[in-house]
């Protein structure tokens, strides 16, 4: 086991996009693997890859039939977490991202 160095990483946020079957709630059936992909390519468009980390995950224990949960942390900070989170809430997220990494 090697420890990893994560002085660089300002925020890292978790978008679930757990999949469950048919009829149940699931964040990837309602656009938590797009609310991702969205978040990553912005985060390469604004340079701030290499200190902001969005990472995907599994159940975070609050799938619903309306939007995903997203969970941001940062060093230093109480970490923030929503569900229910559409496309609609993408510039929200994006600002609170945003106020997350300042130092």
């Amino acid at each position: 086991m090697k420890p990893l160095d994560q002085s660089k990483c300002k925020v890292h946020v978790f978008v679930c996009i757990n999949e469950r079957p048919a009829g149940k709630a699931a964040c990837r059936a309602v656009g938590g693997q797009e609310f991702f992909l969205s978040l990553k390519n912005k985060l390469k468009e604004s340079g701030l890859y290499s200190t902001h980390w969005v990472t995907k995950t599994g159940c975070l224990g609050n799938c619903n039939f309306v939007g995903c949960t997203v969970a941001i942390y940062s060093p230093g900070r109480a970490s923030k977490w929503y569900t229910e989170v559409t496309q609609t809430d993408f510039d929200f997220i994006w600002n609170e991202i945003a106020e997350a990494g300042k130092e």
